[in-house]
């Protein structure tokens, strides 16, 4: 009943994060600055709108943010992690040996927690760990794990990502776009102990057998209460950074009751004169994004209940010839805080006519609100007021449509046909009795 319940879940979510994530008919706002990240995808989590996007299906290297979809399928693959133990292998070693990458510091043969490598992955952004999931998982094969992770990001509605391995070291198939990781981010923080995982600043994942003590600390800086780019709003999620991929943040933030998911890629390393940047331009424009959208959008009230919108024709009454209509509810939306709600375009959609009687309260049509092209939302529109019905005209309505009818018209055309069928059948009968009372009268005359 569990699995059952939970597989229902997991559809619902998956449908959600692709209905959210799917491709916007036109480009969303534009920021009053310039960003440097290549690629970028600010959604409103709450009403899946795109708020802001720059080349979001480019196909770009994640790096780290690969480490996302590993660890949401050692949590949704593992069913104890704390008993699950997984010991760093001589061949993960080598395989990150003189590469510059960053590790937990996990020795070999050294076993951890299934948890403590997710700490170690998602905090410290530690490869070792994360290819140790991937090893664990795919049993014994990073290449099995790798199909696992595809298999998955086409399962959230993925088109445009390939994953090669657990951690997002650089490989020229191991690629994705932001479209697609905003997907991938979104259904991971479905997971309450992913969520937990990635708003964790630190944490002591041992003792193990080969440390009494290691401690994994967050690459996040926008979480860290000490930081100069700390946003309290801000709710996880992962870095990454690569010479190919550039530096790479995928975050969420929440304020005013509204939830955005933020997937910036491709942050530079250097200034334009070439020096290295001293400043974590991917942890800037993050915070800088938050700002801008937090304070040029509003959720105001676009269409108040009772709100009076069109008449429309009453029939089959004398009182009334038109019915008013109103709104029957509230509809608020997030919209440009210096956009005037009367710049919303109502588009109502009627009937011609309505045939009495009529309820207040009935539903009689509808009513889409429009602003720039995009719709904000759809109302129902009632009857304002009672119309009674006129029998009279309600009978001499019926009778016309009996008489338009098919059956009608069949049976006038057959008494119609019977009529001159009976004409003719009196015409020839008279024909021949006028001719017998001549014949009898020429037999009288012999």
């Amino acid at each position: 009943m569990k699995s059952k319940l939970m597989k229902t879940v997991s559809i619902l979510i998956v449908t959600l994060v692709m209905v959210l994530c799917s491709v916007p008919a036109q480009a969303a706002y534009t920021p009053d600055f310039d960003l440097q990240s290549e690629t970028v995808l600010l959604l409103n989590m709450d009403t899946g709108k795109v708020m802001y996007e720059k080349n979001a299906d480019a196909r770009v290297y994640p790096a780290s943010l690969t480490k996302i979809m590993t660890a949401i399928l050692a949590l949704e693959n593992v069913e104890d992690l704390d008993g699950t133990k997984v010991a760093l292998k001589q061949y993960i070693q080598d395989m990150l040996y003189g590469k510059n990458a960053s590790l937990g510091g996990i020795l070999l043969g050294e076993e951890v927690s299934m948890r403590g490598l997710l700490y170690a992955s998602m905090l410290q952004s530690a490869n070792e760990a994360s290819l140790m999931i991937g090893d664990y998982l795919g049993d014994g094969s990073l290449t099995q794990f790798a199909e696992m992770m595809n298999d998955k990001a086409k399962e959230l509605g993925c088109t445009g990502t390939n994953f090669v391995n657990p951690n997002g070291l650089h490989d020229e198939n191991h690629y994705t776009t932001a479209r697609d990781m905003a997907k991938i981010a979104a259904y991971a923080m479905q997971n309450p102990e992913f969520v937990e995982i990635v708003n964790t600043v630190s944490m002591d994942i041992g003792p193990t057998n080969k440390h009494e003590q290691l401690v994994e600390i967050t690459t996040n800086k926008v979480i860290v209460p000490s930081s100069i780019y700390y946003n309290p709003a801000v709710s996880g999620i992962k870095t990454g950074t690569l010479d190919e991929a550039g530096r790479c943040f995928v975050s969420t933030a929440t304020k005013d009751g509204f939830t955005y998911l933020l997937v910036l890629m491709g942050a530079p390393f250097y200034n334009e004169d070439g020096t290295f940047m001293e400043t974590m331009i991917n942890f800037e424009e993050t915070n800088k994004l938050y700002d801008w959208v937090f304070d040029s959008f509003k959720v105001k009230t676009v269409m108040e209940k009772g709100r009076y919108i069109a008449d429309v024709p009453v029939r089959l009454s004398y009182e009334k010839d038109v019915v008013g209509l109103v709104a029957d509810a509230r509809l608020t939306a997030l919209i440009p805080a210096d956009v005037e709600t009367s710049s919303v375009q109502l588009v109502p959609t009627l009937p011609e006519s309505i045939d009495a009687p009529v309820k207040k309260g009935d539903k009689v049509g509808s009513v889409k609100l429009v602003l720039a092209g995009e719709e904000l939302g759809e109302v129902d529109l009632v009857a304002n007021e009672s119309v009674e019905m006129s029998k009279i005209l309600y009978y001499y309505d019926q009778a016309m449509e009996l008489l338009d009818s098919f059956w009608a018209k069949f049976a006038i055309l057959f008494v119609a046909l019977l009529v001159v069928a009976y004409i003719a059948l009196m015409i020839l009968m008279n024909k021949h009795n006028r001719k017998r009372r001549m014949n009898q009268k020429r037999r009288r005359n012999l």
